[in-house]
């Protein structure tokens, strides 16, 4: 520390043969400012579409949308304190830097920068599992998310709370000439680093589990699983940030390897959020470029005609009786086709295909819209511009009018509406 005449007092003393540089030391602290910059201004390219979309296309916010903007303000928290941390010495080598910096540079690290790691990672999770739960294809499912959920609460809150028992006192983490007593940190971290591991590779894998039902070559599915397996992708920096929080764990020079942690720390949260906001994307998408190739309606029609009850009978209903008689054919021929297993199984992924288009991950096939509209297609290229719900009054640029235009950019079905000889009434 700095003493009463203002001579300068190193935070630790310097190894036998370095000399240290007070006036000019060695920094990296500029790396962990460009990377607490970059990636929270990458971040709202995709945070602000996510919110565009739950407030004015499908004009209804999930709790997967609340939660996520909880995430992205702690994680935007996490990359000021960083940028803090980097202006008081973070990032130089810890013997050319003064004592009371390094006291104050700790606190933040303690009381500010643990506790926002760990409760947006945690928001993150909770987030991506609150998506999944808007499908609820069956029981199971939603069982084995709520483990998840319950895992990922479980091994965060006491890291978020890390700072309340880590030293007795508290104090005598970041001000090492108070006396006291401290746990073992890093067997903590190493405990929360795999945790975390083993959490993510959950979250990669239930989307795999959720689509089960939907019998379809390999290829047509990979298209929907990469989407809503884009949550657990983050799986691979977590292993890399874990690694390097390991390796350096025994190293004295504190503020000169720590900062490569803060940087893999703040490239997994933002790698997290944008993921988590993927898989809502394509409702905003299909409105404004939807042209564009993941999105565009002939790959829907693709994506849709793989699962077996769209290859039923699709057609435009004549008249009422009709309605009736093919209404009372496709159930016959439905009971025909149940057999064993789960609900989800026994519907062929109906259940699972209509949550999917319902969140907008999907669209009706090209003869479907056109069986809603009562529209004879053949010929023409204006229904291969058709996104799903785009229906009686839908608009596929969003410049549709009213509450039909509403409907349509939800993805409910319209009145007229047929699936396998099925007419469904009402949204």
């Amino acid at each position: 520390m700095s003493s009463a005449d203002g001579a300068f007092i190193p935070a630790a003393p310097a190894p036998p043969d370095v000399t240290p540089n007070f006036e000019h030391p060695e920094s990296s602290s500029h790396q962990l400012i460009i990377v607490s910059v970059v990636f929270p201004v990458l971040s709202f390219f995709f945070l602000l579409p996510r919110l565009y979309t739950a407030s004015f296309i499908l004009r209804k916010w999930y709790m997967d949308d609340y939660l996520i903007c909880v995430a992205a303000a702690s994680a935007l928290a996490n990359a000021i304190l960083c940028i803090i941390q980097s202006t008081m010495g973070m990032g130089k080598h810890i013997w050319e830097l003064d004592y009371v910096t390094f006291s104050e540079t700790m606190k933040i690290m303690m009381l500010g920068g643990a506790f926002t790691y760990s409760f947006t990672t945690m928001f993150i999770k909770l987030s991506i599992l609150s998506f999944f739960l808007r499908f609820s294809v069956d029981r199971a499912f939603r069982v084995a998310v709520y483990i998840v959920m319950f895992i990922s609460v479980g091994y965060s809150v006491p890291q978020i709370l890390l700072f309340l028992y880590v030293c007795t006192p508290i104090g005598s983490y970041w001000d090492w000439s108070i006396p006291g007593t401290c746990i073992n940190q890093q067997a903590i971290f190493d405990a929360g680093n795999i945790l975390n591991m083993i959490t993510d590779f959950m979250i990669l894998l239930l989307p795999i589990w959720m689509l089960r039902p939907m019998r379809a070559p390999l290829t047509k599915k990979i298209g929907v699983l990469l989407i809503l397996m884009a949550g657990g992708f983050v799986c691979g920096v977590s292993l890399v940030r874990m690694i390097t929080g390991m390796t350096g764990a025994n190293n004295p020079d504190i503020t000169w390897h720590y900062p490569v942690n803060l940087i893999w720390c703040l490239v997994e949260q933002y790698i997290g959020l944008i993921c988590a906001c993927l898989p809502c994307l394509k409702a905003f998408y299909k409105r404004f470029y939807p042209n564009l190739f993941l999105f565009s309606p002939d790959l829907d029609d693709r994506v849709a005609a793989s699962f077996p009850f769209s290859s039923f009978n699709i057609q435009t209903q004549p008249n009422n009786n009709n309605n009736n008689n093919n209404r009372n054919g496709t159930d016959s021929d439905v009971n025909n086709n149940s057999g064993g297993g789960s609900s989800a199984t026994r519907d062929g992924g109906r259940k699972a295909w209509w949550s999917l288009r319902k969140a907008g991950l999907l669209a009706p096939s090209s003869a479907g819209a056109a069986a809603a509209t009562g529209e004879d297609r053949r010929g023409s290229r204006e229904g291969d511009a058709s996104s799903w719900g785009a229906g009686k009054g839908g608009s596929v640029d969003g410049e549709g009018s009213g509450a039909e235009d509403v409907e349509a950019a939800r993805g409910v079905r319209d009145e007229k509406t047929s699936v396998g000889g099925v007419v469904e009434r009402g949204g």
